[in-house]
């Protein structure tokens, strides 16, 4: 069950990485699909994609190494900036470092751990 935990977190870690590094030409064609308009409508709905994949990593690093410490903060957080980093250097996607996504990653992964700590104590008070 560990091995699994495993290769979905890290196949998870590989599909934020795909969908963050994809050119941004990608998501200008997406934008014209008529069933999908309704969300390019909503104001800064990509900051909340950036909050809930990185919320959803915290959780997944969590359940996969059951991790509590300020590593499960650190390392979406890492994994969040080298993204941007690269989304700065590879220039031929049409990106940008983009400190305002950063923040919202780090926004879910906050949430996330606020999350996991109310699970831990209420899991250790229903043991006592």
């Amino acid at each position: 069950m560990h091995k699994t935990k495993k290769i979905i977190f890290y196949a998870y870690v590989a599909l934020v990485f795909y969908l963050t590094l994809l050119p941004q030409e990608n998501f200008t064609k997406l934008s014209t699909i008529k069933q999908l308009e309704i969300f390019f409508e909503i104001d800064n709905l990509d900051k909340v994609v950036h909050c809930g994949m990185f919320g959803l990593m915290t959780i997944l690093l969590f359940l996969t190494y059951k991790i509590f410490d300020l590593r499960l903060i650190v390392i979406p957080f890492l994994i969040s900036f080298l993204i941007e980093i690269l989304q700065g250097i590879l220039t031929f996607l049409h990106r940008s470092f983009d400190f305002v996504d950063l923040m919202a990653n780090l926004s879910g992964i906050t949430i996330a751990y606020v999350l996991v700590t109310y699970y831990l104590q209420h899991k250790k008070t229903q043991e006592n």
